[in-house]
């Protein structure tokens, strides 16, 4: 894992509840008298426009959920790595900065300590981890 796979998870995040907001507009969405289900369709040639446009946004859910469930996907490795971190300084760190969003600043505070300090004990941690999980697969 690195700091900049990590920096992705709050993005991740903010990605995956503007995803769930789009399929809610889109489920509320009525066309005719029913809702648009996901389903699959298939488009003939002599359907009507409404039909069309129902079918379009059933199509347009259906990328939208398969992003969704790719972004939960990703954010589920960043949370797994989390939980293989045996110094709980280090998930402090993590979960603060890339978790909760944490300025660097915020977390030195609350870690009494120097601005620089967490990210350089971070960055230490991931290279040693990185260099330790090269050696054992050679």
């Amino acid at each position: 894992m690195t700091i900049k796979k990590l920096s992705k998870y709050h993005n991740i995040k903010i990605e995956i509840k503007q995803l769930e907001d789009t399929v809610e507009e889109l489920e509320s969405t009525i066309i005719g008298s029913s809702k648009v289900t996901g389903m699959p369709i298939t488009i003939s040639g002599n359907s009507s426009p409404t039909e069309r446009i129902g079918i379009k946004l059933a199509q347009l859910k259906a990328k939208i959920e398969n992003k969704k469930e790719s972004l939960i996907d990703e954010a589920h490795k960043i949370e797994d790595f989390l939980t293989t971190v045996d110094e709980e300084e280090i998930r402090i760190i993590i979960r603060e900065r890339f978790l909760n969003g944490k300025t660097w600043d915020d977390i030195a505070k609350k870690m009494i300590t120097d601005r620089s300090t967490p990210y350089y004990r971070l960055k230490n941690y991931l290279k040693g981890r990185a260099n330790s999980e090269k050696e054992e697969s050679n």
